[in-house]
């Protein structure tokens, strides 16, 4: 009795409750399942349509198909997963068709796959795939043709979320009995020969600026070729997909339709992209995901790739100071200058040199690497001389003067390729001065006339500092080649 009333005082309570509390409530606890819902991100698994494993005479991207031997049909599914997988395992369960027709021996053939590093058959490092595998028994009485076999694929990611995935083969018997109605005439006895069927490749293809800046358009001319010489293929369509939203379609739609391509025929497909002015710089991948019928309308398919190298521009400004309006012959000068990056992407070997009549810098003012959005400087020693000393001047030019030359910014790119700018500038050089000594009065017992030998100390100064810019430009000269 103490518990009923207790569980009616309960009710009670709740019927007295206003209902607006109760859908709070409610509305919170939606909004808290929708809020983990969103923050969800799908798992999903993709073909590795680039390598050629155990049991597979090529890759997807060359047209890979199941084999059939000793009536058995091998069914190779290498895939690798984009998302986290729950302890590493996927489990497939194939879907044969009708039993009416149908080639196969029927029994469970579903089965759970672990994710496994697989070395490639055609070279290569190990890879972490989930390598689905499937041996299909096949019927004695089985008959010729292409039959298709559904693969469920079904896991789940870390965070408990059931993922679902349908890929389909087709598997085509050869050595089975004929579909063809059988006449009244005496039978032939013929010998069958399995027919290879039609594979479309991706030869070659060419992008039109190569590297692509971020935020420019360009286009694709991609060459798709039949590579049978005897069969036709008919209602073609193309898949377009990229593996970044950096790079962006600019055609109406992202499947293209051929009606046909003949037997050993090729045909240009072309591409109209952009990159996005944010795209970091790298190499970028473009799929292409082909599928068509040969003569006997049964679908067949293959797949591609192309790569697009995309680089960030380069915008990189100087800094050169200011040189004076006037400089003396003999002294040395020191000039700093400054680089900044203000693009996205790196820039290397940054630096700069001068150029001037008389002017005889050390070396280049090295600054080396900048990031995108990164700064430095450098100094340069500059030693003054007269303009003839880093010149072949002709005769009757003066040797002390106006002076007008360059400061180049040079810097390069990831290639090596180089790029540079001018800065021009004007001084004037003022001529060397020997100051002479005051002359001495007769009265201190020096004779004033032997002027002279003040005149020969000076030639003999001058003889020695004209050596002296020699020796200093021709040092200059080895730092600049080294």
């Amino acid at each position: 009795m103490k518990k009923i009333a207790i569980g009616i005082l309960l009710l009670m309570i709740m019927a007295a409750m206003p209902a607006s509390l109760l859908a709070d409530t409610e509305t919170s606890a939606a909004g808290k399942q929708t809020e983990s819902e969103s923050a969800y991100n799908p798992l999903t698994f993709v073909i590795d349509d680039t390598h050629c494993y155990e049991a597979m005479e090529r890759s997807y991207q060359d047209g890979y198909l199941p084999a059939v031997q000793e009536n058995t049909a091998v069914i190779i599914l290498p895939l690798r997963a984009e998302g986290e997988v729950e302890g590493k395992t996927l489990t497939v369960t194939p879907e044969l068709g009708s039993t009416e027709g149908s080639p196969f021996v029927y029994r469970n053939y579903q089965k759970t796959v672990k994710e496994s590093c697989q070395v490639p058959g055609n070279g290569g490092e190990g890879q972490w795939i989930y390598y689905v595998r499937l041996d299909l028994q096949l019927a004695d009485g089985r008959y010729n043709g292409v039959y298709p076999v559904v693969l469920n694929i079904s896991a789940k990611s870390t965070e408990g979320i059931a993922s679902t995935q349908s890929f389909t083969a087709y598997v085509s018997i050869t050595d089975g009995k004929s579909t063809e109605v059988e006449t009244t005439q005496a039978p032939v006895v013929t010998e069958t020969k399995p027919q290879s069927q039609p594979i479309v490749l991706l030869s070659d293809y060419t992008v039109t600026q190569e590297p692509v800046q971020a935020g420019n358009e360009f286009e694709i001319h991609a060459v798709l070729e039949n590579t049978s010489q005897k069969l036709a293929v008919q209602n073609m369509t193309i898949t377009v997909t990229m593996e970044s939203d950096a790079l962006i379609l600019l055609e109406n739609s992202s499947t293209i339709y051929w009606d046909k391509l003949g037997k050993g025929e090729s045909k240009e497909l072309v591409l109209r992209f952009r990159a996005e002015p944010k795209a970091e710089e790298g190499k970028y991948r473009i799929q292409l995901a082909m599928s068509y019928d040969n003569s006997e309308a049964v679908t067949l398919g293959s797949s591609a790739e192309m790569q697009v190298n995309v680089m960030q521009p380069l915008r990189v400004t100087g800094e050169v100071p200011a040189v004076a309006s006037s400089v003396n012959a003999g002294d040395t000068i020191s000039l700093n200058f400054q680089a900044v990056n203000m693009g996205r992407g790196s820039v290397y070997n940054v630096r700069f040199e001068l150029d001037a009549p008389g002017l005889i810098p050390t070396g280049s003012a090295y600054i080396g690497n900048l990031e995108g959005g990164s700064a430095g400087s450098a100094e340069m020693k500059v030693f003054v001389g007269s303009k003839n000393m880093n010149r072949e001047m002709e005769e009757g030019q003066e040797l002390y003067g106006r002076s007008s030359g360059t400061m180049k910014l040079i810097y390069e790119d990831e290639s090596g390729q180089e790029y540079s700018e001018d800065f021009f500038f004007q001084t004037d050089i003022q001529e060397l001065v020997i100051q002479a000594s005051t002359p001495v009065a007769e009265a201190d017992g020096v004779n004033t006339g032997q002027w002279w030998i003040a005149v020969g100390v000076g030639a003999v100064i001058l003889m020695g500092v004209s050596a002296y810019l020699i020796r200093r430009y021709r040092m200059g000269q080895k730092d600049g080649e080294r």
